[in-house]
């Protein structure tokens, strides 16, 4: 998500609590203490990561960009968005979710979603996911 004040209740009450609320660890770069480039942190991050979550709304050219080298690295990734408009047409099949306004509403979606990708769903190597 952009990096932005206005982002900043659905990051700490919707991500972070979904995350909290199911007992996964989420942390966003600005919440960490780094030396380097920002981009370089980010690469790493998202390599190191086991679930990413993206909040597309407004089309944030940063943030897509990010959704692409996760998906190319065979990352799990959770799309969110405020508007539907907002997913283009080539991300619209992986899983997202539409939250509106509604921040709880956001929480309530996310948590079974990521329940399922961290301790239910059978993890695939990532060169395997590209060779499908």
């Amino acid at each position: 998500m952009p990096l932005d004040a206005s982002f900043n209740d659905i990051y700490e009450y919707g991500i972070k609590g979904a995350c909290s609320d199911v007992g996964v660890y989420c942390e966003r770069l600005d919440e960490q203490n780094f030396m380097g480039s920002m981009l370089d942190r980010i690469y790493n991050q998202i390599s190191r990561a086991d679930i990413l979550i993206a909040d597309l709304t407004a089309k944030n050219p940063n943030v897509f960009y990010e959704v692409g080298y996760a998906h190319a690295l065979g990352k799990t990734v959770i799309l969110l968005t405020q508007c539907a408009d907002d997913i283009p047409f080539d991300l619209k099949h992986f899983p997202h979710i539409i939250y509106g306004t509604q921040i709880k509403d956001l929480r309530t979606k996310l948590g079974p979603k990521i329940q399922h990708f961290a301790f239910n769903a059978t993890k695939t190597p990532a060169s395997t996911q590209l060779l499908k």
